[in-house]
């Protein structure tokens, strides 16, 4: 999936974030981790009060975690990731959407 956005990164980033909600939406993946809910990206990227805005998703059936990525200045990042072990995640982000803050 991210092989084909990384093919025009700006271009392809909404659509795929339009997949990703839908997925979450369908139960397939989990907003693990997050800046903002889902709906509300574009929103905060127009008003460029935040630099960047990060999602993390994990697969439900296959464990795997995505990142995405998108700055208002620079280009977005899409990364599959086995894990989060050394990531810091909830230091890297500047807003507290997704399941590891519902624990």
């Amino acid at each position: 999936m991210f092989k084909t956005a990384d093919s025009n990164p700006h271009q392809n980033y909404f659509p795929i974030l339009a997949l990703l909600k839908e997925m979450n939406k369908q139960s397939r993946i989990d907003l693990f981790a997050g800046d903002c809910p889902l709906e509300e990206v574009e929103r905060h990227l127009s008003e460029e009060k935040h630099y960047t805005i990060q999602h993390y998703f994990k697969c439900v059936d296959c464990n795997q975690y995505f990142l995405i990525g998108a700055c208002i200045r620079g280009m977005p990042i899409y990364k599959c990731l086995d894990d989060l072990k050394d990531l810091k995640v909830k230091s890297t982000l500047w807003g507290s959407c997704g399941s590891i803050f519902e624990e």
